[in-house]
């Protein structure tokens, strides 16, 4: 289910918390929704990954990355670059994928999937296109200065890198200062749904003059007009998603930083405070450290995801000793993770 959020338009925990972690953004009316980790997505239509304007990896595990090739499919006939950032490697094996299938290659296919392998000091770039039969690209690199790694009229993404058994980065996406069409206020104005928001929210976004004109069911507005009637200003927000890391000295002054005082903070809580020795093993966090992780950071959400199996049918054991060092904690289950199963995970 889509819900809507006071910060960005719609946001998905594609899987739930038990799931594999996927966090899917999206904007309506705009072709640029976001996606975090490319883990299993059967229950986003190809239609919904075909508006994705990018894709934020964290690693390679088949957990994270299982995912991909429907985000290829869905993309495949769009004449549209697709921005893809991950750790390590990650040209190399998107490359791989890509060009483990035959393809007709028809003119229509002009999608062009641009990959950056994202290290500590530097980035690396490769460019893939289809419209040339994704031949080997060729790689350039650059050096990288903060944490910034893409952004756009709208938002900008950070990334750290994070201590897990594999190369891994963990994300925050930082909302702009911009305009935000309020539909409450449309209750009672005379005005109904349709496409001149998009149009406003586009003039707005270009910084158009407030004298600009707009029609709305067959009456012209002012831009300036629409805008004190159905707009707000947001201040920018920040949410964090950070999965499988360890909570050590290495990395907590940059995960700190990466999600202070995020408005929502998705976070790995994989085992319970007494699995703490196979969390350091397996380099997870225990759901005691996702939630000092919140209170260090002075975030106002504590969301919990990615439950080791174990836990399955008691998943409230998780919660509960999060909520005892943090209390704004949330969770999203299915009610078939109340079944009880034999399974177990590292």
């Amino acid at each position: 289910m889509l819900i809507q959020d006071p910060m960005f338009s719609e946001f998905r925990l594609v899987n739930q918390s038990t799931g594999d972690p996927a966090l899917f953004i999206d904007f309506p009316g705009r072709n640029d929704a976001l996606l975090f980790d490319s883990g299993e997505n059967d229950s986003l239509p190809l239609q919904v990954l075909g508006d994705l304007e990018a894709v934020f990896i964290t690693h390679h595990h088949v957990d994270h990355f299982i995912g991909f090739d429907r985000i290829v499919r869905a993309n495949l006939d769009r004449d549209k670059t697709l921005k893809v950032f991950g750790p390590d490697k990650t040209i190399q094996k998107i490359y791989n994928r890509i060009k483990s299938y035959e393809y007709p290659f028809f003119p229509f296919q002009k999608v062009v999937i641009d990959v950056h392998d994202v290290l500590a000091d530097r980035i690396r770039f490769a460019r893939l296109e289809c419209t040339r039969r994704f031949p080997r690209p060729k790689i350039v690199e650059h050096e990288r200065s903060g944490p910034v790694i893409y952004q756009n009229e709208a938002h900008a993404i950070e990334s750290v890198l994070v201590e897990h058994t594999v190369p891994c980065l963990a994300y925050a996406l930082v909302e702009k200062p911009q305009a935000r069409f309020e539909h409450a206020r449309l209750a009672g104005s005379g005005l109904a749904e349709g496409g001149w928001i998009g149009q406003l929210m586009t003039m707005l976004r270009k910084g158009e003059a407030e004298s600009a004109r707009i029609k709305v069911h067959g009456t012209d507005y002012t831009l300036g007009e629409l805008k004190e009637r159905f707009c707000s200003t947001t201040t920018g927000a920040r949410v964090a998603y950070v999965t499988d890391t360890c909570w050590s000295e290495a990395v907590r002054p940059a995960l700190i930083q990466l999600a202070w005082k995020a408005q929502r903070l998705y976070c790995d809580s994989f085992y319970a405070e007494e699995q703490l020795k196979q969390a350091v093993k397996h380099k997870h966090m225990t759901a005691t450290q996702a939630a000092n992780f919140a209170t260090e950071a002075s975030v106002s959400e504590l969301v919990l995801i990615h439950f080791s199996t174990r836990y399955q049918g008691a998943y409230e054991r998780l919660v509960e000793e999060a909520r005892a060092n943090f209390p704004r904690v949330s969770v999203e289950i299915p009610f078939e993770f109340n079944k009880k199963s034999p399974r177990a995970s590292n």
